[in-house]
């Protein structure tokens, strides 16, 4: 169990990470050129790593699962980064909160079961996940907090859908299962990019390269945890928002509110319970 929390812990961070610097870069840079590139740059990986592996020796239609990750995953990173861009870090709260609802719930559905310190891991991570990244209304939030918290809101289905999706997929074949999702999200932004007609040289920057490759890279942590255990995987992994927002504080001297502060302490805790 141990090793398992520790892959979806290093997801967490690789998307924290990953989700801070995509913050940063939207508020210079338009939304869909980090979309764009950074789903490109995910793409690429996946097809030079597919190259070296070769195709499946068979088909499971299991992976067509792992398609339907792509098509889920590509807007809601979407409306995560245009949720960044119209508030702060601290709108991703419904995304890490709501989103490891669904595969929690999904999970127990399929016979999963939680120990009583497992249940209680669970708990306080969901409610580490909210106060870690809960809204604190400032005056630039407050004119945009509604399109905003909707954006994030559909990001969290959209997230939580991937997280059902992807694991699903991956008991078929994890590596496919992961390429086939990050292949599809790149033609779609490809796809996205031709139908608007809207080329842009900054795609390929390498922060925006760096982007796609952090989320590949949790993509690939999450789903070694996933296969294993569901649940607690998605509720370790959707933690993230604390790494985002620690990383405000320590690069960008934001100060941490009182209740981020305890929606961190909230999601330790919630690791060592599921750790155990």
């Amino acid at each position: 169990m141990a090793w398992l929390m520790t892959a979806a812990a290093g997801a967490a961070t690789a998307w924290g990470i990953s989700d801070f610097l995509a913050g940063l870069l939207a508020r210079r840079l338009p939304v869909l050129t980090i979309l764009v590139g950074s789903r490109i740059a995910a793409m690429v990986l996946a097809l030079l790593a597919a190259a070296v592996r070769g195709l499946p020796a068979t088909w499971d239609n299991r992976l067509w699962l792992g398609v339907a990750a792509g098509v889920v995953g590509l807007p809601a990173m979407g409306l995560l980064y245009r949720a960044m861009r119209d508030g702060t870090p601290s709108v991703v709260a419904p995304v890490a909160a709501v989103a490891a609802l669904v595969p929690v719930g999904w999970g127990v559905l399929h016979g999963e079961r939680l120990g009583l310190g497992a249940g209680l891991g669970v708990a306080a991570g969901l409610l580490g996940a909210t106060m870690a990244s809960w809204p604190v209304p400032s005056g630039a939030q407050h004119r945009r907090r509604r399109t905003a918290n909707l954006c994030a809101l559909g990001a969290a289905l959209g997230f939580g859908i991937y997280f059902v999706l992807l694991p699903e997929a991956g008991e078929a074949d994890q590596f496919w299962a992961l390429a086939l999702a990050r292949i599809t999200e790149g033609i779609g932004a490809l796809i996205l990019v031709l139908a608007l007609r809207r080329g842009d040289r900054n795609l390929l920057r390498p922060p925006i390269v760096f982007v796609g490759l952090s989320d590949a890279l949790a993509d690939v942590a999450f789903l070694t945890a996933a296969v294993a255990a569901l649940a607690p995987a998605a509720v370790v992994a959707s933690l993230y928002p604390a790494v985002t927002l620690l990383l405000n504080r320590s690069v960008l001297r934001e100060r941490l509110h009182t209740i981020h502060l305890y929606g961190v302490v909230a999601a330790v805790f919630s690791v060592a319970c599921l750790a155990r």
